[in-house]
This record gives C-alpha cells, structure tokens and sequence, in this order.
C-alpha cells in the first residue's frame, strides 16, 4: 500500500505558523517584562510631616496643620519632621514660608522659648497689657485665643443731659500672643513656676497700641473672650448708664442727678369714676 504523499508546501506553512506562534509568544514576554521594569518604581521612600497647606512666616505650627506622607528619600532633609518626632516642634514658629506637600526642616522652625519676637508678625507689635481676674476671664484666656476690648469711662457728669457710666467698644478681634510667660504650649523662661497670670500680650499695631495706651489711664478696660472661629466684626456703638437705665424700663431715675421724675403710677377706673 503506497504512503499518502505530505505536500512540501504544507509542511513550509505549518512550520512558518509554529514559528509565528513562537515569536508572537516570545515578543510578549519580551514586551511585558520590559512594562515592568518601567513600570517598576525602586525609588526608597521615607515618611515624613509636610503641611497640608502652604504657612507663612510667623506662623505656629499646630498638629491641624500637618500630614504625614511618603517621598522620596533623597529629597528628605536630614532633620525633617517625621511621625515620631514632629510632636517636639508643636508650638514652634517658622521662620520662612512653607509650601504645601514639602518637608519640614527642623531649622526652619524657631523655640518660642529662645525668642519671643519671632511670634510676632511683620509690620505688628506686642503690647502688655496688665489683668485682673475680671479681665482675664478667671483665668480662661490662652495663647492663640481672640478677644474683644471695651472702654469704660466712670461718672460722665458733663454737659446738661449726665449719662453716667459709659461703655465703648475700643479694639476687636485682637490676638493672644501670650498669658503671662506661657506663650502656646512654651514657657518663656524655664525655671518660672508661675501658675497664673497678671497680663495680656496683645498683637497689635501702632495705633492700637496708642488706643489701648490712652484708654488704660482714662478709664477701665473689660477684656471679652471669642470663640476661635467667630469673625463677626462685632458692635460699633458703645452704651452709656441712661441708655441702660432706658432700656430697663426705669421711668424714675433717667436723669442720674437732678429731681427725679414723678414716679408712674396704675388707674383704677370704677363704674363711672377714677381713682
């Protein structure tokens, strides 16, 4: 029995299909390995505390501020911020703008311990201002806190109409720089064992300070606390003691000094007559 003859031609196309498949698979290989080493990122990385915003000079930083992220190694200052270590520079105050994302350097921040003057921001002064406990709110005002100021001048006796007391609304929004020697979480002077405090150091300008100046020896000043995030810019009008007395109902005693007024008194009307 004669053998069934195999075409040449088809053995040459089963061969070229074999060999196609072959390359195919190779190049494959070839392609997705080259895809992987590209693809793959061997760069080391490190953890550190960046902002989460960009900080301007002057700024303390506080823990809100902060993130902790992965960059690359070489771009790490060698004493950056990290996870373990930023909570010992809370508090402290930069000295240069920060962007947002970039690590922090540990030289770029400033002891408030070691000079108070960097707290204070450009073109502002720091001014002290003497408390009691009514002024400083039994003690509840901290570093960082704002407070609004009041005047109150005693005895207005002048002109032909005496208002008495009066109240006027001096300075608002003024911050907190310090409460005594505690400035943020530093004290000013490591061997101060002072519990409380007896002043105020107030961020202010120029003029403001002259205000507070002036207003401390013509009269008394009323210290109010705000809430951290309360902007409204407050009253404009002040109050005097006849304002007050007016706005009680008082009749009788609106002219402070002088004959009083002859008081209010009820009507009884019975049947046809009044008494």
């Amino acid at each position: 029995m004669q053998k069934p003859k195999i075409s040449q031609n088809l053995l040459y196309i089963i061969g070229a299909v074999v060999l196609a498949g072959i390359a195919a698979v190779l190049t494959m290989a070839y392609v997705q390995r080259t895809v992987d080493e590209r693809s793959r990122d061997d760069t080391l990385t490190a953890a550190v505390t960046v902002p989460t915003a960009d900080i301007p000079a002057g700024t303390m930083l506080g823990e809100q501020m902060l993130a902790i992220r992965e960059v690359p190694a070489d771009l790490v200052p060698s004493n950056a911020l990290t996870p373990d270590n930023y909570g010992d520079y809370l508090g402290r105050v930069l000295r240069a703008d920060i962007r947002a994302g970039v690590p922090i350097s540990g030289g770029a921040l400033v002891p408030l311990h070691e000079t108070f003057s960097a707290v204070i921001p450009s073109g502002k002064i720091a001014y002290n201002l003497t408390v009691d406990e009514n002024n400083s709110i039994s003690g509840m005002v901290a570093p960082g806190d704002w407070i609004d100021i009041f005047f109150l001048k005693d005895n207005d006796s002048s002109g032909a109409a005496p208002q008495g007391a009066r109240l006027f609304p001096l300075l608002q929004m003024i911050r907190v720089l310090a409460t005594g020697v505690q400035v943020q979480d530093a004290i000013y002077g490591s061997d101060s064992d002072e519990q409380g405090y007896s002043t105020l150091t107030l961020e202010l300008d120029q003029h403001q300070a002259k205000q507070l100046a002036v207003a401390d020896k013509a009269g008394s000043l009323r210290v109010v606390l705000r809430r951290l995030d309360d902007d409204y810019p407050g009253t404009a009008t002040g109050m005097t003691e006849r304002e007050l007395l007016r706005s009680l109902g008082d009749g009788v005693s609106t002219g402070l000094s002088g004959p009083r007024r002859r008081a209010r008194s009820i009507e009884f009307i019975v049947g046809s007559s009044r008494s």
